[in-house]
């Protein structure tokens, strides 16, 4: 097998655990273009909709926290939070930890973070913790998707699943927000890479996102699908989007 290691702002190959491919992930993350070379964006627009709406609500002068932010920054005024530096990130921190004070933020944002975590309750309640009154909660988890560290992936959730791990938050909206053509194309390209790769994850990972850029045109009919009744039994992506209007249940 081959890796890639950071060597003087470099990369070199050699040969390579599979738990290095994370440590590539983390390199690429430090510039944007090349880490959308690694992976196949997956656009969630209802997701984005929703985000981009309350953004827009609040305005320039509202609190905003972005969770996970990775290295991209939503608007010129909201906060980028990472456990890593890249050239987008304002604050780096633990999310189980938020060095932010109790009920000073407007809303928070956290997408695709929650599979990469050991406590996801702890990081919920931490959020509660730092959201005004009246705060927003937007939280965007896979369902159907293959295992992708960075550096971890220990959980899914269902619509039903996050809704219960949110409970504490008044429900504004929520649902699937990446369909079921994503997961068949997410799901279908990891699969020919498996077969194919021989044993060698590298190679896996290779094939799998040759393939999926070679169908990445299928992803376009994504938003056909979200429409049908029961889209969430099959969602690649799932959201939730709530208030803090009142006290936690059980207190």
């Amino acid at each position: 097998m081959l890796t890639v290691v950071e060597e003087q702002g470099t990369v070199s190959l050699r040969h390579f655990r599979p738990m290095q491919i994370p440590r590539l992930k983390r390199y690429f993350r430090q510039h944007r273009w090349l880490y959308a070379l690694i992976g196949c964006p997956y656009p969630a627009r209802r997701w984005t909709r929703q985000v981009n709406h309350l953004l827009d609500r609040l305005g320039p002068d509202a609190h905003v926290l972005d969770l996970g932010s990775g290295n991209h920054r939503r608007r010129s005024h909201v906060i980028n939070l990472e456990i890593i530096a890249t050239p987008q990130v304002d604050v780096i921190a633990d999310g189980h930890t938020l060095p932010f004070r109790s009920e000073s933020l407007d809303m928070i944002i956290c997408e695709a973070v929650l599979e990469h975590v050991q406590q996801p309750e702890r990081i919920i309640a931490e959020i509660w913790r730092v959201l005004k009154p009246d705060g927003y909660a937007c939280v965007a988890v896979p369902f159907l998707q293959g295992f992708h560290a960075s550096p971890h992936d220990y959980q899914r959730y269902t619509v039903p699943g996050l809704e219960y791990l949110m409970r504490d938050f008044t429900k504004l909206a929520g649902g699937p927000c990446a369909g079921p053509i994503v997961t068949l194309h997410w799901i279908g390209r990891e699969w020919i890479g498996l077969l194919f790769s021989f044993g060698s994850l590298w190679l896996g990972k290779a094939i799998s996102l040759l393939i999926g850029w070679i169908t990445y045109p299928l992803v376009w009919l994504d938003p056909l699908t979200l429409r049908l009744p029961h889209a969430h039994i099959l969602a690649s992506a799932v959201y939730f989007i709530g208030r803090k209007t009142s006290l936690k249940n059980g207190d």
